[in-house]
């Protein structure tokens, strides 16, 4: 049989999308979508997605009403799978909450993707403790919330499937909240559709406000250099934030228009988050072991 492709939003933003409501829910105001599970069970083996899945993601699936039927969603909630990356994507709208906890700067290609960074060393995030659990008062992005779903695009306009990671640690068969009961989706993965559907709505925002950084030249790569308690030094190379000096300098027109589109804030949010490299720093120090 041959395979259809299915193309993922995470696939241009390194971050998603997911499952049978002939009408989806309305994302955050935007345009009413279909958001479906798997396809029928003639087909449910030929949807993919276009090349590697996105970080987190290892095997996902359409969300298929038969061979799902004892798919389960595990509580509580471990996030283990995180603990080994510094920088998760994050979404326009979440820059408020993030920038309380992260530093947030803009990852490469074109356009950007926004990241909250979450160590100062490869491989150890410093939010995720050993039990699994998030730290305690601390934002966790809407791209970490949203595993093990995905949504997808399959093929015709507005037209999304609900994708799931079958080999997400906190995915079961038989143990948790189940996803599929008496041959519909049940509440769980009704919400899972309307947090992706509303995730999908804000990447789009996400989206146009970094081609508006592009357009404007405002970024710029720095180094930054940390001092941990003690005296030694970190430095992180190539964080790729946006330029006060440009952002000053921005013709009034740019400046209106940016208010207009509720860039402004935002922007402000990325400079404050600035003041939590040095926390990172620090956090660090506290959870290396003591000699």
């Amino acid at each position: 049989m041959a395979k259809s492709k299915a193309k993922s939003k995470d696939r241009n933003q390194d971050a998603p999308t997911p499952l049978r409501a002939e009408t989806g829910p309305r994302a955050a105001g935007g345009t009413p979508s279909r958001a479906e599970t798997g396809p029928s069970p003639a087909t449910a083996g030929g949807l993919q997605l276009q090349g590697p899945p996105p970080l987190f993601y290892e095997r996902p699936r359409p969300l298929h009403l038969t061979d799902h039927a004892d798919l389960t969603l595990k509580t509580p909630f471990s996030y283990a799978f995180a603990a080994h990356t510094v920088a998760v994507p994050i979404l326009l709208g979440e820059f408020v909450a993030a920038a309380k906890d992260y530093p947030i700067v803009f990852g490469p290609g074109d356009p950007p993707i926004p990241v909250a960074c979450m160590g100062v060393a490869k491989g150890a995030n410093l939010f995720v403790g050993a039990d699994g659990r998030w730290l305690t008062g601390t934002y966790i992005p809407a791209y970490v919330r949203r595993c093990p779903f995905l949504l997808v695009e399959a093929g015709e306009p507005k037209r999304r499937i609900l994708f799931v990671d079958e080999a997400s640690p906190n995915v079961s068969h038989g143990e948790g909240l189940p996803l599929i009961a008496e041959g519909k989706p049940t509440e769980t993965a009704q919400n899972a559709i309307k947090f992706c559907e509303a995730y999908a709505f804000d990447q789009d925002k996400t989206r146009e406000f970094c081609e508006a950084l592009v357009a404007q030249d405002l970024l710029e790569t720095r180094n930054i250099t940390l001092t941990v308690p003690g005296g030694a030094k970190i430095t992180l190379t190539d964080m790729r934030m946006i330029s006060p000096r440009k952002f000053e300098e921005m013709p009034d027109d740019t400046y209106l228009e940016w208010r207009r589109q509720k860039w402004l804030f935002p922007a402000f949010c990325h400079f404050q988050s600035g003041m939590n490299w040095q926390r990172l720093a620090e956090r660090a120090a506290a959870q290396q072991p003591k000699s």
